[in-house]
């Protein structure tokens, strides 16, 4: 295994800094005081530094919110602005060092490595039609809540040989006492590599023909069903050693096939429905897309305001839409209700408004 000295100058260099301003505030750059921090950097790396050599967490109160096109409900710490740059200064360094040894198929968090990326590969092997006869799908219990800090702790030691920063990165570590906090940058990267050495065991010991991971939800495709369930318990013993749990709710199941009446199920993942000959989008998450284009469509006639929060919302329906082969569907129920036009109008004039508000104040 590789191991990494002398992280800690890379973690407070100038360079490092700026690039963590930077990361930080480039999608605020329409409110004045982040622009003006985004632009000139160089005029607060000694401030950021002096905060991030005696770094100690702020005090939380978590924050419950409904997160994504799926609006799963999630308890999450929101970091401070302070604490975001640190934890970007933070991750500039592990970045490299996590994404070495990464498992090339693991999603979910990591750039150019998304849900729809994923579903491509997933297609890719399903219309070569080899070893996917059978499909294992399952998941981890409450993985984020789950991770032992000891653990993960022992994990990084052996990798990092630089005690400061190991200080560093362990104060983030324990804002819980169990767990990686939703909410930090930090931890959708440590999760991702926690997991990086059963990636490995699955691919190269166990054999997996097809797996891939997004995030704590597992998929793999095999020819032999016997085969996946012996899969299924040494991915449960190999968790053990990590202080983790596989759910009970796994499903083994014969993958999507028409012959003779008879018919094989289709896979539920990410939000997508994958059968051999087309990808659609989850049956709920379909259905909230039209009911949302519906009461936009029915605000705007009787000239009822539309929210920003909607118009986003709905847009980024639509761009789960277009990963799919759902274009007939989207023609009969939704195109008739909404605008990409309005939609994209009503945004822009909103960024705009709040763009000169911060400019006055």
């Amino acid at each position: 295994m590789k191991t990494y000295k002398n992280l800690y100058e890379q973690y407070i260099s100038d360079e490092n800094i700026k690039l963590a301003i930077k990361n930080v505030c480039k999608h605020k750059l329409k409110r004045r005081r982040f622009k003006e921090l985004h632009d000139n950097p160089e005029k607060y790396v000694d401030w950021i530094r002096a905060q991030a050599i005696d770094f100690k967490n702020d005090p939380h109160t978590p924050v419950t919110i409904y997160d994504g096109i799926q609006r799963k409900k999630r308890t999450i710490i929101v970091p401070s602005f302070r604490e975001q740059i640190i934890h970007h200064m933070v991750v500039n360094v592990l970045k490299p060092i996590f994404l070495r040894p990464m498992y090339e198929h693991s999603y979910g968090s990591i750039p150019n490595r998304g849900a729809h990326r994923a579903a491509k590969y997933i297609r890719k092997h399903i219309s070569k039609g080899k070893n996917i006869k059978y499909c294992l799908k399952m998941d981890i219990k409450k993985y984020f809540d789950s991770v032992p800090h000891e653990i993960v702790k022992e994990k990084l030691r052996k990798q990092i040989k630089d005690e400061r920063f190991l200080a560093i990165l362990f104060e983030i570590i324990d804002v819980n006492e169990m767990g990686l906090p939703l909410g930090f940058y930090t931890s959708q990267w440590l999760a991702n590599w926690y997991l990086t050495e059963l990636d490995h065991y699955i691919k190269e010991q166990l054999g997996a023909k097809v797996y891939i991971r997004y995030m704590d939800d597992m998929v793999i495709f095999d020819s032999n069903k016997r085969h996946l369930h012996q899969i299924r318990k040494a991915i449960g013993e190999q968790l053990k050693t990590l202080g983790l749990v596989l759910k009970g709710n796994y499903q083994v199941f014969r993958f999507h096939y028409i012959r003779d009446g008879d018919r094989g199920r289709f896979l539920d993942f990410m939000g997508f429905r994958f059968y051999r000959n087309r990808l659609t989008l989850r049956r709920s998450i379909y259905s909230k897309a039209i009911r949302k284009a519906r009461r936009i469509y029915k605000k705007v006639i009787k000239d009822i305001n539309v929210s920003v929060y909607e118009c986003r919302q709905m847009l980024s329906y639509l761009g789960w839409i277009s990963a799919t082969d759902t274009y007939k569907g989207y023609l009969d129920n939704i195109k008739p209700y909404i605008s990409v036009q309005y939609l994209e109008r009503k945004i822009g004039r909103f960024d705009k408004r709040r763009s000169m508000y911060e400019m006055a104040a």
